[in-house]
């Protein structure tokens, strides 16, 4: 039984170095926060780089602010989440949380920073054109599809999750639409 134990493990180690390799030989998987480029406006109408954000944990979001569900309460699980952090002496505050639109028509600057306003949560809107914002989604892994039903609301389709990368920019994992609250703060304490 020990023999088979040990082989099983020996097996596994073995799997999961040759797909490291091959994973690595193919670059596939999350690159850094700093190897995916782009250039975006923020809610207060500055130009913003993945350069700007170096040196301090990143939670990157994509969504936009006529979402009527998933992105409200998304940034309302971050903030009470980094309250939960704080409490439990994490450090909170060096957590840069981005909002990148997937809405290139309606979330102008003054609309991020109205809809961002209303959360307890320092976040980083950025917006900008239709090819910009295709381009930064697509280095990210991003999805976002435009959805119009027969009485004309604008919806979108788009990726519910988000990204988390450590102060060097290193992608660390995600926390998914509807995870439970104390994965969450776990996530987010052994990120800070």
């Amino acid at each position: 039984m020990a023999g088979a134990i040990v082989g099983f493990c020996l097996l596994a180690g073995i799997v999961f170095w040759l797909a490291e390799r091959q994973a690595r030989q193919m670059d596939v998987g999350f690159r850094n926060f700093q190897d995916q480029p782009f250039e975006l406006i923020d809610q207060t109408g500055a130009t913003r780089r993945n350069g700007d954000f170096a040196g301090a944990p990143v939670a990157l979001f994509f969504g936009y602010t006529y979402c009527p569900d998933v992105c409200p309460m998304t940034l309302t699980l971050l903030a009470s989440s980094l309250d939960e952090v704080a409490q439990r002496g994490g450090d909170a505050t060096s957590l840069q949380t981005i909002f990148m639109t997937v809405d290139a028509e309606r979330d102008t600057v003054d609309q991020l920073a109205a809809y961002l306003s209303l959360f307890d949560l320092p976040v980083t809107g950025l917006t900008g054109n239709a090819r910009q914002l295709a381009s930064a989604h697509k280095a990210f892994g991003a999805y976002a599809k435009r959805v119009e039903d027969k009485d004309g609301v604008v919806l979108f389709d788009h990726t519910a999750t988000v990204f988390l990368y450590d102060e060097t920019g290193t992608f660390t994992g995600t926390i998914t639409f509807n995870e439970p609250p104390e994965f969450t703060v776990e996530k987010l304490l052994r990120l800070l």
